[in-house]
């Protein structure tokens, strides 16, 4: 009597638990990623942080066996971007590529409601790209000492700028004035392309810029220091700031990639395992040459937590004592 009650009941666990190691075994046999991936980037299209994103997730979506999706969110100093994938659901399936914006939104934008250490979850770092400053024919200087000069003579009256407060050559910008010990009036564009229009039409005086034009060539814009503590081999015959006197003066536009925080570490893994090949691929490594981005020594989640911890701390204490005049 007692094994006929029971015996249902036994009947009803077995099911239950070949159902639950049914599942079990599907979990373990369904690899990331299932479905298209979406990457958020945190430029405009055109700048270089949109340009290396695009090189890289070509080559990605046919590592990853899924087609990865590059949907531009600028401004807002990065904000914009971080917070829409803050918001995302931490499945792996939406993530964010930006700039050196990420290590300054707690300094440029406290009132944002946005902490990229509290809601994102590291990577990879993905590239860097040196930069070089151009001024316009029509600025009365030839190079860097005459530069130098002028700023000197004339506080405030050139301008320079770039895709928000927080990009690379905002950044630049700002430890150039505090090392030099000169004003440049900054003004603020949503996109690089069209902070460049206003430099090439000569409404803006000079740029620090990772991308190359023809107006270089054509004697539009003049090159007068690059961003390397060594000579740029894009711009061999360029000095570099260094050089110049202003020792150890470096800035680049690094390129990272994030997921919302509480993301799978499959997710990280594959995806970094997927950038990795994409690096060591040459038809890759020969396009991000071409566009002047130097492929990373080191990649993966650790380092770039390091990296941007350094990052963050550096770029703080020079903004906090380089105000913008605009």
């Amino acid at each position: 009597m007692m094994d006929r009650l029971f015996r249902p009941m036994r009947l009803s666990l077995a099911a239950i638990f070949a159902f639950t190691l049914a599942t079990s075994l599907r979990a373990v046999q369904t690899a990331y990623p299932e479905r298209n991936i979406t990457i958020i980037c945190a430029s405009g299209a055109g700048g270089i942080v949109d340009v290396t994103t695009r090189i890289l997730a070509d080559h990605m979506s046919r590592m990853l066996g899924r087609t990865v999706v590059v949907q531009n969110e600028p401004g807002g100093g990065s904000t914009i971007a971080i917070a829409s994938v803050a918001r995302a659901a931490p499945d792996g399936y939406t993530v964010l590529t930006i700039g050196p914006g990420v290590s300054v939104v707690a300094e440029l934008y406290p009132k944002s409601n946005v902490d990229v250490v509290r809601d994102l979850h590291p990577v990879s770092i993905m590239g860097a790209a040196p930069m070089v400053l151009l001024s316009h024919k029509d600025v009365p200087v030839t190079d860097y000492g005459s530069l130098i000069a002028y700023l000197k003579a004339h506080p405030g009256e050139l301008t320079t700028g770039s895709n928000g407060r927080g990009s690379a050559g905002h950044l630049a910008g700002a430890l150039f004035k505090r090392m030099a010990g000169v004003d440049i009036r900054y003004i603020p564009y949503r996109t690089t392309p069209q902070a460049q229009a206003d430099l090439i039409g000569g409404r803006l005086s000079m740029m620090w810029l990772s991308t190359l034009t023809d107006h270089i060539a054509q004697g539009t814009l003049r090159p007068i220091a690059t961003t390397t503590l060594e000579r740029w081999k894009l711009f061999p015959n360029t000095p570099t700031f260094d050089e110049f006197g202003l020792k150890g003066y470096e800035a680049a536009t690094w390129i990272s990639m994030y997921l919302p925080k509480g993301a799978p570490k499959e997710a990280t893994d594959k995806l970094t395992a997927a950038l990795n090949a994409a690096l060591a691929d040459p038809a890759v490594r020969e396009r991000l040459d071409q566009v002047g981005v130097v492929p990373p020594r080191t990649t993966g989640s650790d380092f770039l937590a390091r990296y941007l911890k350094l990052e963050i701390d550096k770029w703080a204490d020079i903004l906090r004592t380089n105000k913008d005049s605009d």
